[in-house]
């Protein structure tokens, strides 16, 4: 039986009565119940809970959904037996000991400012906090201990033919930032080891990685949107910061990731033929091979949605070396804090000027396939207190009726998104946190 409370990542406020309500309007427009595409799938959570009784397939342009939703699509399902030998598999492989053997004077460094010695005078903890990842060292200028550790970190890793590999792509890219660097090279050798089993178990042992990584993350509120500042704006240390650190870095990995491999693995089946593919919302609208009946959609709205959420999940599905993103700084250039991919996805949906255009596309490009629509939104009103969206229902609602014949407006009740985590972005909800706009024939 499925674990009522597993929420495989980011489980993004989708209350029962709002499943509930999109699967009714689908029915609605759709009266045959016929295949869906979930067509901005995210996290994989709607489209898993519409594939219990239709076909689905879920797109998105970002690869961490595509494994997400496939992993919980088509779970692949080990046995206690298979997960403790792949837990020892990874804990003896030999990329993980040869990246530890790299890391050990970092992980040195770390283990004494982690210390509880040290709770008072947290000074290592906050230079590492605040230092630069392994891959961005050189912008570490100050002649340090922690800059020393990783000098010699680097000179091992290239000796080891592994500074631009895809087997230490966590470890160099967010080892010391999010996560302790034994973890990150957990994460690296969950991930190499993943590369060699097949197809079918891929994405089921890549998503219960990530699944991994945000419970580990050492950040608040558990997100991959900034790494945890130390100060205060005034300068002063944050209270209970070691606390905090010692808390998340010392997460066993592997026994996170036997928890998590068991939770994918009691996950329900979904209707044969569902999948989750990667591709542009228009390019799969107009892949007359996919043959849908009806398009759930629910685009991102706001400056908040997506990327630099979930930027830490896309380089670990990837593996590669993105180029970072740079910020002007005390009148230098540096990389990000949060080390962003310089190339990172923002839907058009997300801006102002290029928003009612997408829209049109979108439902120029369904309509043209004489397919209906279910689009979730989330509204806003002016002086509401919520981010404001790029357009507003009316406009929606213009534009829907340009192709469809007739276009309903419902409300859901109880649909409140969530919130994020700092105090300052914590706006105001509204009761009627959703609306489903249903697009008929």
């Amino acid at each position: 039986m499925q674990n009522k409370n597993f929420r495989p990542i980011y489980y993004l406020g989708c209350k029962a009565n709002f499943i509930d309500a999109i699967q009714l309007a689908l029915n609605e427009v759709d009266p045959n119940r016929g295949h869906v595409c979930d067509l901005f799938s995210g996290s994989g959570v709607v489209g898993a809970a519409l594939a219990e009784s239709r076909k689905v397939t879920e797109v998105d342009i970002q690869e961490y959904s595509r494994v997400l939703g496939s992993a919980q699509l088509n779970p692949y399902r080990m046995g206690k037996d298979e997960i403790e030998a792949t837990i020892a598999a990874i804990g003896e492989s030999t990329i993980f000991k040869r990246l530890i053997e790299c890391l050990s004077p970092l992980v040195e460094y770390e283990h004494a400012a982690l210390s509880i010695e040290n709770n008072d005078n947290p000074s290592q903890l906050i230079e590492m906090l605040e230092s630069q990842p392994i891959v961005a060292h050189e912008h570490n200028a100050k002649a340090t201990a922690l800059n020393h550790a990783m000098s010699e970190v680097v000179r091992r890793l290239k000796r080891d033919a592994l500074w631009d590999s895809p087997d230490s792509t966590v470890t160099r890219n967010f080892g010391g930032v999010y996560f302790s660097y034994i973890q990150s090279a957990t994460l690296d050798a969950i991930l190499t080891h993943a590369e060699s089993r097949s197809a079918e178990e891929r994405d089921t042992i890549k998503a219960a990685t990530l699944s991994t990584a945000s419970q580990l993350v050492n950040t608040v509120g558990k997100q991959f949107a900034q790494p945890i500042q130390p100060r205060n704006k005034s300068g002063t240390v944050k209270r209970g910061l070691a606390k905090m650190a010692q808390r998340d870095r010392s997460i066993d990995t592997l026994s996170t990731y036997s928890q998590w491999l068991n939770q994918y693995a009691i996950l329900p089946y979904s209707l044969q033929g569902a999948r989750a593919i990667r591709a542009d919302y228009l390019c799969a609208l107009n892949d007359n091979s996919l043959n849908f009946s009806v398009i759930y959609a629910d685009p991102p709205y706001t400056r908040d949605h997506y990327s630099r959420f979930y930027h830490v999940l896309e380089t670990m599905c990837l593996r590669d070396n993105p180029e970072i993103s740079m910020v002007t700084k005390n009148g230098g250039i540096s990389p990000s804090r949060g080390v962003y991919r310089a190339e990172r996805h923002q839907s058009p949906f997300c801006i102002r000027s290029s928003a009612p255009l997408a829209f049109d596309k979108l439902f120029s490009s369904a309509r043209g396939r004489n397919l209906p629509m279910v689009l979730s939104y989330s509204p806003h009103e002016a002086g509401d207190g919520t981010h404001p969206r790029v357009v507003s229902t009316s406009q929606i609602i213009e534009l829907a009726r340009k192709y469809y014949s007739k276009v309903q407006l419902v409300t859901v009740d109880g649909a409140i998104h969530n919130k994020l985590n700092r105090n300052d972005l914590n706006l105001k909800t509204r009761e009627h946190a959703e609306v489903l706009f249903k697009c008929f024939i």
